[in-house]
Formats: structure tokens, sequence, C-alpha cells
């Protein structure tokens, strides 16, 4: 790679330093960077197909990561977990494939969310516990069946 990418490619370990990245945020954070210097796209497109082939980026390993944080940190549906890969930029068949060999457990996911908030809920009436907990697991992405068999497992 020429001496004149180094600055360029420095950026890129730079940004990749802090979390795993999608190609696609790689290339618009790049693209935003060769603005206002001298580096061009065309520039930019070969920093990226060097960053791949280093194996700095790869989405498929990007999903496994994001998906496993996701699921111990802030657990989600696989709904709304799809919907933030792709607007991470993920391709649809990337996300396809790891959903189709790794199929997520909604139930436990479901669950493993709701207790994190439990506490607060078990001190409402009945009649206001459950819509809260449903409202709050529906917009984790989860379904109306799934929210209903979780709150009722608690509620036991």
């Amino acid at each position: 790679m020429e001496e004149d990418l180094q600055g360029l490619l420095n950026y890129a370990y730079f940004y990749l330093k802090f979390r795993p990245r999608t190609k696609k945020e790689v290339r618009d954070y790049l693209y935003k960077k060769i603005k206002n210097r001298h580096w061009s796209r065309d520039d930019a497109d070969k920093v990226l197909k060097r960053l791949e082939e280093q194996d700095f980026i790869d989405d498929k390993k990007f999903v496994e990561w994001f998906v496993e944080q996701r699921n111990i940190l802030k657990p989600k549906s696989e709904f709304a977990i799809r919907a933030e890969l792709y607007k991470y930029g993920v391709e649809k068949d990337v996300a396809e494939n790891y959903f189709q060999e790794k199929p997520l457990a909604e139930d436990e996911l479901a669950e493993k969310a709701l207790r994190s908030r439990w506490g607060r809920f078990k001190l409402l009436t009945k009649e206001k516990r459950f819509p809260k907990a449903l409202s709050f697991l529906l917009r984790r992405g989860f379904s109306f069946a799934v929210a209903k068999i979780v709150i009722e497992k608690l509620e036991r």
C-alpha cells in the first residue's frame, strides 16, 4: 500500500480500536474523513479492502459479537436485533444465515429482560403490572404470546 494512504489507514485503525465495526460503518467513517483532505473515495475503498484482508472488518464476526453483546447487556427479540443489524449496514443474507444457524430462545431472552425490571413491577397492583410489563417486552421486540407467557411465569 502506498505511503500516502497510511494516514487514512491509521484513521481506520483508530476507529476500529473501540469495538468491532461493519464494513458500512467503516466506509461511512472513512468517506467522512476524506471530505476535507487530499484522499479520494478510491483511496478509502483501497483501505477498506486492506482492512478486510487483514481481518479487521468481517460482517459475520460483527453479527456474532453484536448478538452476544445484545443478549448479555440488553436482551431483545430476534426481530429487534435484526432491525439493529440492518441499521448498522449488515446485509440481509448475512443476518439471515446467522439466525438460521443459531436461533435465539425468545422466551429465555424475554424472561431475562423482564427480570431486570421485575423488582419495580412487583410493587404495582396486578392490574397495572401486566400492561407495564407487557409494553416493556413489546418495546424490546417480543411478540404478545411470548410476553404473556413470561409475565405469567414471573407472576407465579
